[in-house]
């Protein structure tokens, strides 16, 4: 069995209340998550412990323009982590996403401070547009009664 490559530091950021509507984000590199899982969960450890549950809202990721495109989701795509003591609900960022719109929406998921002057930017506006529609579905499925 070959290891995949090394691309880079997990892009991963979990904020400080992860069980907050949107509790962080992830930007993976490339759409092959299968082999970007493992340094995301090791990140996810470090912070909660063990992941005993994920659950995805996209059906193939492989399609996913990036969240600047104008063929983007309506619905941004969500990750929903579990272990014994917390869940948490990261907003995935496709790896086709622009790497400018990505970090903004990497601070913004993990409540990080902005810069003063990065807030009055078309980005930084197009970034909270796209976690207001991440926090309402969120909402929204927290809403509906479970299926038996």
């Amino acid at each position: 069995m070959s290891t995949p490559p090394l691309l880079g530091p997990t892009r991963v950021r979990f904020g400080v209340d992860p069980v907050a509507a949107i509790g962080g984000a992830w930007y993976p590199y490339t759409v092959q998550l299968a082999d970007e899982l493992p340094g995301l969960l090791a990140s996810a450890r470090a912070q909660f412990g063990v992941v005993t549950g994920i659950d995805v809202t996209w059906q193939s990721f492989r399609r996913l323009p990036g969240l600047d495109s104008p063929d983007s989701p309506a619905t941004p795509p969500m990750m929903t982590l579990s272990t014994p003591v917390a869940t948490a609900r990261l907003l995935v960022i496709p790896p086709r996403t622009a790497s400018s719109l990505a970090a903004i929406l990497l601070r913004l998921a993990s409540n990080t401070v902005q810069p003063q002057a990065s807030t009055y930017s078309l980005e930084f506006r197009r970034a909270e547009r796209i976690l207001e529609l991440a926090a309402r579905s969120v909402s929204s499925d927290t809403r509906r009664p479970a299926v038996q």
